[in-house]
C-alpha cells in the first residue's frame, strides 16, 4: 500500500555509530543509566543528522524506541505503522484458504482494524490543524479509513464462507448430547490407558485423547458441508494419522470381549497391535453413528432475535470453540471489563476478559446456554427484540436502553451514562448526600497538604495514609473548594500505587446507584476535573468527571489482584477514615 507522507519519509534525528556499525541513540552527558550500553561507549562521537527510514535497517533493536522525532512527525510515523499493520491484517484475511471456521474468524475480529479506528482519529487529530503538515494528516487518515474498509470487507467475505450458524448450533448440540454419555469418556480412557500406564501426551504418543479428536473432526466436516459419509472417512482419516501410530504398552487394559482372533499373528504382540487399531476404529464408527443420529434429530428453534451477554469476550480462547460462532452477531453497545479479570491463557499471553452484549437469533442463544452449562455468569440472556428494533441505521432507543441494563451487571458505570449528564453538570443530590457522610466520618483534615510550611514527612504521611485508605479524599460540591489543589498532590509526581477504590455514581439521571470499582489511578485533570481510572486487571481507562465522583481512597486489604473488579457500596462505620 502506497501512502506519500514526506514527513516521515524525510524524517531526520541526530545518531552516532562506530565506523560502519549500528546506529545509536547519542546518551546525554554523564548519563548511563536506562539507556543502551552500546551507545553509552559512543558518548564522545558527534552525533550526525540521519534519515531514520534510510538508517532503519543499521538501528540498534535497544535505540528504536528512543528515537526522537518533532512532534507532527512522530504523529504521522505512529499512524503510518498502524496503517501498514491493519493492511497486512486485512490483506492476510482476504487471501486465507482452507476451512473457514468460527475460532479463526472471532480472532480476525479481535484484530480487525475497525478495533483501532478511534485511536487511530484521536492519534491524528492534533495534525489535521498543522500548518504544514495538516495536508499530509488528512492524506493518512483517508488511507486509514480506506484500511478500515478494506479490513470490513474482508471480514464479511470471511464470515459469509463460514459456516451457517443454524449448522454450528446443530453440530454443537449433537457434540454435546453424545459428551453427555459417560460411556463414550469411560471408553476413551479405556484405550489411553492402552499406550501405558500413566497415560499422556507427546513423546510419541497421539496429541488428544480420542473422543476429544472424534468431535473436533467430525464437527469440522459437518460444518463445512460434508455429508455422513464424507464425514466419517474425513474423521478416520484424522484419527489414523496419530492413532495410526500408536502402539500398545499394556496389553491388559485392552477392553474386553476381544473383537479380533488371535490365531494366524506371529506373536501375541502382533495380536495386541491388530486389536487395539480394530478397537478404536470400531469407536469411531460407533461414536460417529451417534453423532449423526443426535444430528438429524436436532431441531433449528426460532429465528426471532433477542439480547445476549456474553462475558469474556473475545471468544479467542482455547475453551471458546463452540461459542465463537456468536463473534458473527451484531454487537450492541460498548464492551465493558468484566470481573472475572484476565483468563489465563497457557499457550501464551493472558486473554483479556471483557463483557459485550449481543443481537443473537433465539436458537443460538438457546444452544449457547447449553454449551456454557457449569460456567456460571458467562452468558445472560436479556428481552426478545421487538419488530423492527434493529434497523440498517442502527438499534432502536429501547434495545440500546436494554443492551446498557444487561452491560450494568457486568460493570456498572458506562461512558455512555456519563455523556449524557449533558454540559456543566453539577453532582445530584445524592451524591452530595454521600459526600456529606464520608466528610463526617473523616473528621478533621490535616493541614499538612496546603499549610506554607509543609514538611515532606508530613506530605508522604499523609499521602501514604490516603493509599492504605485511612484518609479519604472527597470533592467538594462546587468548583471553588480544597479538594482540587488536594488531588493535585496526591496524583502528583506520580499517581498513588495499589489497588485503589473510587466511589462513584453510576446510571443515568433519575436511575442512579452508587457502586465501589477497584483498579489505579491514572492522573488527574485539573482543568476538566476529570479522574483517568483503569479497571483493575484490565485495559479499560474510565474518565470519571468529579461530579459523579463520591470518594477516592486506597485499599490496603485488596493490594494484590485477588478481589473484585467492583461491588454495591455501604456507607462506612464511624471513624472508618480518619487521619493518623
Amino acid at each position: 500500500m502506497g501512502v506519500d507522507l514526506p514527513a516521515v519519509v524525510e524524517a531526520t534525528a541526530p545518531l552516532v555509530r562506530s565506523g560502519t556499525g549500528k546506529w545509536h541513540v547519542p546518551v546525554p552527558e554523564d548519563k548511563t543509566w536506562g539507556y543502551c550500553q552500546h551507545a553509552a561507549r559512543l558518548a564522545g562521537h558527534t552525533p550526525e543528522q540521519v534519515v531514520v527510514l534510510d538508517a532503519l535497517g543499521d538501528l540498534c533493536s535497544g535505540c528504536v524506541g528512543a528515537v526522537e522525532l518533532p512532534d507532527g512527525a512522530e504523529v504521522l510515523w505512529q499512524a503510518l505503522e498502524e496503517i501498514l499493520r491493519a493492511d497486512a491484517r486485512a490483506s492476510e484475511l482476504a487471501a486465507a484458504r482452507g476451512p473457514h471456521t468460527w475460532p479463526s474468524y472471532a480472532k480476525a475480529l479481535e484484530r480487525a482494524a475497525r478495533r483501532d479506528d478511534a485511536a487511530v482519529r484521536t492519534l491524528l487529530k492534533p495534525v489535521l490543524d498543522h500548518a504544514e503538515l495538516g495536508a499530509q494528516g488528512w492524506r493518512a487518515l483517508q488511507t486509514w479509513t480506506a484500511v478500515v474498509e478494506r479490513s470490513d470487507e474482508a471480514l464479511a467475505a470471511y464470515r459469509a464462507a463460514a459456516p451457517p450458524a443454524t449448522a454450528t448450533a446443530s453440530v454443537t448440540a449433537a457434540c454435546d448430547a453424545v459428551a453427555a454419555d459417560r460411556t463414550v469418556h469411560e471408553e476413551s480412557r479405556t484405550l489411553g490407558a492402552v499406550l501405558g500406564t500413566g497415560y499422556g501426551y507427546g513423546y510419541g504418543r497421539p496429541s488428544l485423547e480420542l473422543w476429544t479428536m472424534v468431535r473436533a473432526a467430525w464437527t469440522m466436516a459437518r460444518e463445512q458441508g460434508q455429508d455422513a459419509g464424507g464425514t466419517l472417512d474425513y474423521v478416520s482419516a484424522v484419527v489414523a494419522r496419530e492413532w495410526g501410530k500408536a502402539r500398545v504398552r499394556d496389553v491388559t487394559a485392552l477392553p474386553l470381549p476381544a473383537l479380533t482372533c488371535a490365531v494366524g499373528h506371529a506373536s501375541p504382540a502382533a495380536w495386541a497391535e491388530a486389536e487395539f487399531h480394530h478397537q478404536w476404529h470400531s469407536f469411531v464408527q460407533r461414536w460417529c453413528a451417534r453423532l449423526e443420529a443426535e444430528l438429524a434429530g436436532a431441531s433449528q428453534g426460532s429465528d426471532k432475535q433477542q439480547l445476549l451477554l456474553v462475558c469474556g469476550w473475545p471468544l479467542t480462547g482455547p475453551d471458546d470453540r463452540d461459542l465463537a460462532f456468536l463473534a458473527q452477531y451484531e454487537q450492541i453497545g460498548p464492551r465493558v471489563p468484566w470481573g472475572e479479570g484476565q483468563r489465563y491463557n497457557p499457550y501464551g499471553e493472558n486473554l483479556p476478559a471483557d463483557a459485550v452484549v449481543l443481537a443473537v437469533p433465539e436458537f443460538a442463544a438457546e444452544r449457547a446456554l447449553e454449551h456454557s452449562t457449569g460456567r456460571r455468569g458467562r452468558l445472560l440472556t436479556g428481552e426478545p427484540l421487538a419488530e423492527g428494533g434493529l434497523t440498517p441505521d442502527g438499534p432502536a432507543p429501547a434495545v440500546l436502553g436494554a443492551a446498557r441494563a444487561l452491560l450494568r451487571t457486568a460493570f456498572p458505570l458506562l461512558a455512555e451514562d456519563v455523556a449524557e449528564d449533558g454540559r456543566r453538570p453539577r453532582p445530584s443530590e445524592g451524591v452530595r448526600e454521600a459526600r456529606a457522610l464520608l466528610r463526617g466520618r473523616r473528621g478533621a483534615e490535616p493541614p499538612v497538604h496546603w499549610a506554607p510550611q509543609r514538611q515532606e514527612d508530613s506530605r508522604w504521611r499523609w499521602k501514604q495514609s490516603f493509599e492504605l485508605g485511612q484518609w479519604i479524599w472527597v470533592p467538594d460540591d462546587t468548583a471553588a473548594g480544597a479538594a482540587g489543589q488536594e488531588m493535585r498532590e496526591l496524583t502528583e509526581p506520580h499517581p498513588p500505587r495499589g489497588v485503589m477504590r473510587l466511589i462513584v455514581e453510576t446510571g443515568v439521571r433519575g436511575d442512579t446507584a452508587v457502586h465501589v470499582l477497584y483498579g489505579a489511578v491514572g492522573g488527574w485533570d485539573a482543568r476538566r476535573r476529570v479522574l483517568a481510572f483503569t479497571a483493575r486487571d484490565t485495559e479499560h481507562q474510565l474518565n470519571v468527571p468529579v461530579h459523579r465522583i463520591v470518594g477516592l481512597t486506597g485499599d490496603r486489604d485488596r493490594r494484590s489482584h485477588d478481589g473484585p473488579l467492583w461491588e454495591e457500596y455501604t456507607p462506612p462505620s464511624l471513624h472508618q477514615y480518619r487521619y493518623w
